[in-house]
């Protein structure tokens, strides 16, 4: 099973659930996190060109399939907000904050995704050496 440590700042990932849902398979969890890693930067880009062509409503589906992969890889800090660009981008309620929301998510997004690639690549070497497991970042 993968170790989980505790994180040094609020941009995290716990792999707890899909630990818990794969009974331990580490081959299975990595790919997902591997998966998480390629469809991470595609959500980043799809939301950032809504912005720049001031289409609030087209952010709503995109938090929300992203909220799935977030909440399945434990990413609590990001819950929040990809919630309020949700709730912003469906209800239409003060759709001037969602460039900085957008903005916020694809900066810490950039952050957790460079740990978990970091932690994937790591695990992934010491397989090779000895049993070396994806951590809490």
């Amino acid at each position: 099973m993968l170790e989980l440590v505790v994180p040094h700042m609020n941009r995290h990932y716990d792999l707890t659930y899909l630990n818990h849902v794969f009974h331990g398979n580490e081959s299975m969890v990595h790919e997902i996190v591997q998966l998480f890693l390629i469809q991470a930067p595609q959500y980043g880009h799809d939301m950032t060109s809504c912005i720049r062509q001031a289409r609030w409503s087209d952010l709503h589906p995109l938090a929300h399939k992203m909220k799935s992969s977030v909440n399945m890889l434990g990413m609590a800090g990001l819950v929040t907000l990809i919630l309020d660009i949700e709730h912003t981008s469906k209800f239409g309620k003060n759709p001037s904050k969602l460039p900085g929301l957008v903005s916020e998510l694809t900066s810490e997004m950039e952050v957790v995704c460079e740990v978990l690639s970091k932690d994937l690549r790591e695990t992934s070497l010491g397989r090779e050496f000895q049993s070396k497991r994806l951590r809490r970042a």
